[in-house]
């Protein structure tokens, strides 16, 4: 692999992580008191104003994404800002919405066992993480023009952020006893483990992404970009 493909793929796992991985930080940054801030921005009693900062959270980071995505790809910033922007705020929202309407405690895919709850916490998350990954992929490279390549992407792309969620959340149990369902105040928490699985699945769904469209970047596959 030449040195110029190696940087454009880190570039672009990189901002991925940055943007996408920043807005979920911010998500849960806004929703404190919680295990990742102290600080409350929000009342918990004015839902309006913390779901419609929810929303633009997603829509900036969504839309911060695509505009990355248009620099390192050479193609209209404009049009790729406002289908990543649309793309990334409308799934992860409305999963947030479900996620939160039912409860997440209410959420019992296993019966209860010592540790199941974090176990649990991985089989909601790690295949939600892969299909949320594999829209906004899809949606980002059918927007460059690449039609033959979407499948693909978002099946790789889902795939490498949902086994990277999930070898981070086993990885933080295994080494280091960290797990939903026992928090630890002061130490770690639920909303601090799913960002740091997200932190590795955005980074890992990053470099898949960036891997395969470095092909059509370096002209091994030619297709026009409107």
């Amino acid at each position: 692999m030449k040195l110029k493909s190696i940087t454009f793929i880190t570039l672009f796992s990189l901002w991925t992580t940055i943007t996408l991985g920043g807005s979920i930080w911010g998500f849960i940054f806004m929703r404190g008191p919680n295990s990742v801030t102290r600080l409350r921005l929000i009342p918990l009693d004015n839902m309006p104003a913390h779901l419609i900062a929810v929303f633009l959270i997603f829509l900036c980071g969504g839309g911060l994404w695509g505009l990355g995505i248009a620099r390192l790809m050479s193609s209209d910033a404009k049009s790729m800002v406002k289908a990543c922007a649309i793309s990334w705020s409308g799934t992860v929202y409305t999963f947030y919405m479900v996620v939160g309407s039912l409860g997440f405690s209410r959420i019992n895919i296993l019966p209860h066992y010592l540790h199941s709850v974090h176990y649990n916490f991985l089989l909601v998350f790690v295949p939600s993480v892969g299909i949320l990954t594999a829209i906004n992929a899809y949606t980002a490279t059918s927007k460059l023009g690449f039609k033959e390549l979407k499948k693909s992407v978002g099946v790789y792309t889902g795939l490498a952020a949902a086994l990277s969620f999930l070898a981070v959340g086993l990885i933080l149990f295994f080494g280091f006893g960290w797990e939903v369902g026992y928090p630890h105040p002061g130490q770690f928490g639920m909303l601090l483990i799913f960002l740091i699985c997200s932190t590795g699945a955005a980074l890992a769904g990053g470099i898949a992404l960036g891997w395969i469209l470095d092909k059509p970047r370096t002209g091994l596959i030619h297709n026009e970009i409107p």
